[in-house]
């Protein structure tokens, strides 16, 4: 039931969506030439070839952009009040302008003419449909509305990631002073310790023979040997024939390594961390290097983190500020499996078309059929 809904809002992923495939141009031939149409001779060709594109800025913004040849014919006299012949420039653009989110900065060419063919045809049928009447179905009235809660939905969720995309410097600074240890960066050398192998058909070390090994690893590096050469020794005493792992691991913060393994992060420069285990491999780290990472190199991560903290904090209170309650003998009792609600635009939603449009399909795949939209924002021009 609900996929007339995503119907209806579909035709906004035409302009979010690059990777959609060309659908097949069903419009009747026009005495205009096509854009890819091959010249009629080797002179008009070298003129298409060598003459620039004109600059769509250069366009006024009063001239129309899409025209509909042959729509609007006459009924009794009167055009159709819901048809639209013409769309502006400036008409298109608020209409694109609604539909792209601002992040994602301006629309390609490419994507604007793609959307601009397919929004014409959507004008086309939407003025059919209007001619049957079928805006005042009342099937069609109830997924009208469903489709302005979805997208005054997302309109929200727009509103809020906009509100908190620009944190001031003093919530910056609160937050690095608050969470400096996140910015306590070390550079660290690890030796790998294989768990050795037994296709040699000797027998397999005890655990705790394992861990003497790993130990007398870790003694002889604090004691100034080569890294990279105990690695390669423990390599070999794992019976393992392929090439040794890189040693320097490089410079890392906290929440980088394994959870078990966070405890290098307080160690100083130069010291050997004790030997960490799982059931593949030992791990001894040393610390090389460390030093505070400085505000002006983290501030905007820190700006990201706190508008994607305070979008989701708003969010979650706004969604937990009511408790739907469902009557189970209707909708049956609920399960452990149950799905935790969904919003456009945070974790865990599916990707989608701005202002709630359906899920985008992989790449390569044909876009979603059209369907005639709530409303016609350009103005007839008769």
């Amino acid at each position: 039931m609900l996929r007339p809904t995503l119907l209806a809002l579909a035709f906004s992923c035409a302009i979010a969506c690059t990777s959609y495939g060309q659908q097949p141009n069903t419009q009747p031939q026009s005495a205009t030439p096509s854009p890819t149409a091959k010249p009629s001779s080797p002179e008009a060709a070298k003129s298409a070839e060598t003459k620039p594109a004109t600059p769509a800025t250069n366009v006024p913004m009063s001239e129309p952009v899409i025209t509909l040849k042959g729509a609007c014919p006459a009924k009794n006299g009167t055009t159709p009040s819901g048809c639209v012949t013409t769309l502006t420039r400036e008409q298109f653009e608020k209409l694109t302008n609604a539909l792209q989110p601002p992040d994602r900065g301006p629309v390609p060419p490419e994507v604007r003419r793609r959307f601009a063919t397919q929004y014409a045809k959507l004008l086309v049928l939407a003025d059919a449909a209007r001619e049957l009447g079928l805006e005042n179905d009342p099937r069609t009235k109830q997924i009208f509305d469903f489709a302005r809660t979805q997208i005054l939905a997302e309109a929200l969720n727009q509103h809020y990631t906009e509100e908190f995309s620009h944190p001031s410097e003093q919530q910056v600074q609160d937050y690095y002073n608050k969470n400096e240890d996140k910015y306590h960066e070390v550079t660290l050398q690890r030796i790998i310790i294989p768990m050795q192998q037994t296709n040699d058909g000797k027998p397999k070390p005890t655990e705790a023979e394992a861990k003497a090994y790993a130990d007398s690893i870790r003694d002889q590096w604090a004691k100034g040997g080569d890294p990279t050469k105990l690695e390669k020794d423990a390599m070999e005493h794992a019976g393992m024939t392929t090439s040794s792992p890189d040693v320097n691991v490089g410079a890392r913060r906290p929440g980088s390594l394994p959870e078990a393994h966070e405890a290098v992060f307080k160690m100083k420069a130069g010291e050997v961390s004790p030997v960490y285990s799982d059931p593949a491999a030992f791990y001894i780290y040393k610390v090389v290097s460390e030093r505070q990472v400085p505000l002006s190199e983290v501030q905007t991560q820190i700006s990201q983190t706190l508008q994607r903290e305070e979008h989701t904090a708003k969010m979650q209170e706004l969604e937990t500020s009511v408790t739907p309650v469902l009557n189970d003998a209707y909708f049956g009792p609920e399960t452990a499996a149950s799905e935790p609600p969904m919003r456009p635009g945070m974790p865990g939603m599916p990707p989608h078309g701005p202002h709630g449009g359906p899920p985008m399909p992989p790449p390569g795949a044909p876009a979603a059929p059209p369907a005639a939209p709530a409303q016609n924002p350009g103005t007839a021009s008769k």
